[in-house]
């Protein structure tokens, strides 16, 4: 499993972050999702086998937001 940091823009409530939440967590090979609206970002773990984190980016970008490139995060498990 890999765990990445995608920067959004565009995000402005908290129903804005359960949108990303549930596209992201739709995605096949993805396991864990959160959601940070106040850092403006979302941690995704997934399997890189199954998906590229290109794949989340254009998910995100796709309701209409704007992701930029993840960063690979420190692996740990999101509560």
């Amino acid at each position: 499993m890999k765990t990445v940091i995608i920067p959004i823009e565009g995000m402005s409530c908290s129903a804005c972050a359960a949108r990303v939440k549930k596209a992201l967590t739709s995605i096949d090979g993805v396991s864990e999702v959160e959601v940070n609206l106040a850092d403006r970002n979302a941690r995704v773990r997934f399997a890189p086998s199954k998906l590229s984190s290109d794949r989340l980016v254009g998910a995100v970008n796709g309701l209409g937001y704007h992701a930029s490139a993840p960063a690979e995060a420190a692996s740990k498990e999101i509560k």
